[in-house]
């Protein structure tokens, strides 16, 4: 009996998941990283959105922790990121993207008080679906924020439950820092 129940939520699971739309640019997300620097851990929360336009653009926007911009262990950071990108499909479970984002960002220096800067980031990702209910991404990009030029790389999967929400979990690594970071999307 527990066989077949357990045939049956793994059939339900899929039925639902088949009709999910991963490779889409049309959503909105809150990530929780957790990242790691000389032992000590460190949270940044960011809320963003996707939006897709014409064949190949999509605008992006979010706002939430710098400590991704440069040290997690900033005090009191803030960022807010806004960005235009292109994304084009190699088949159809394949897609490069490029973009380019304008960031502005905050965090409280000891002794000094609130650092303020506005800086820019590039970005290249590849997206694939090995199934229609997961995909795994890849992306490498480059900032130059409050002072500090990072190169980031971050890969993961995306698990689409059904065509409106998706969970992922991805590894992040710096320069100077490593974490774990997991999302929350909606489609739309």
């Amino acid at each position: 009996m527990r066989r077949i129940a357990q045939l049956l939520f793994v059939s339900t699971l899929l039925s639902v998941a088949a009709s999910a739309e991963p490779l889409s640019y049309d959503y909105a997300y809150l990530s929780h990283q957790q990242d790691h620097v000389n032992g000590q851990a460190f949270s940044n929360d960011t809320l963003g959105g996707y939006y897709e336009f014409g064949k190949n653009y999509h605008v992006f926007g979010s706002y939430g922790n710098a400590g991704s911009y440069g040290n997690p262990a900033w005090k009191n950071s803030r960022a807010e990121r806004v960005g235009l990108g292109g994304h084009w499909l190699l088949d159809n479970d394949t897609m490069i993207a490029i973009e380019g984002a304008a960031v502005r960002a905050q965090f409280d220096k000891p002794l000094i008080g609130t650092v303020r800067d506005t800086g820019a980031s590039a970005i290249f990702e590849i997206r694939h679906r090995f199934a229609p209910w997961v995909e795994a991404i890849a992306s490498a990009s480059h900032s130059d924020v409050l002072g500090h030029r990072t190169n980031e790389f971050v890969t993961g999967p995306v698990f689409h439950i059904n065509s409106t929400f998706a969970i992922g979990a991805f590894y992040r690594h710096t320069e100077n820092s490593s974490g774990f970071e997991i999302t929350a999307r909606t489609y739309y």
